[in-house]
């Protein structure tokens, strides 16, 4: 379960990194919103995409 988590927000975690923000400095705020958007347009892609199969 530890692995899932972590897929889940390794594109915020690469971003807050890349930024050089720590958890303590607001990352937090950074890795949420980087995560809403990626997994938010991938899903939107892929429920749009399953609509073609039915």
């Amino acid at each position: 379960m530890h692995h899932i988590v972590k897929l889940f927000l390794l594109p915020g975690d690469l971003v807050r990194r890349r930024l050089g923000i720590s958890i303590e400095e607001d990352g937090g705020i950074i890795r949420s919103f980087v995560n809403m958007c990626v997994w938010g347009v991938l899903l939107t892609v892929l429920v749009l995409n399953l609509q073609d199969w039915f």
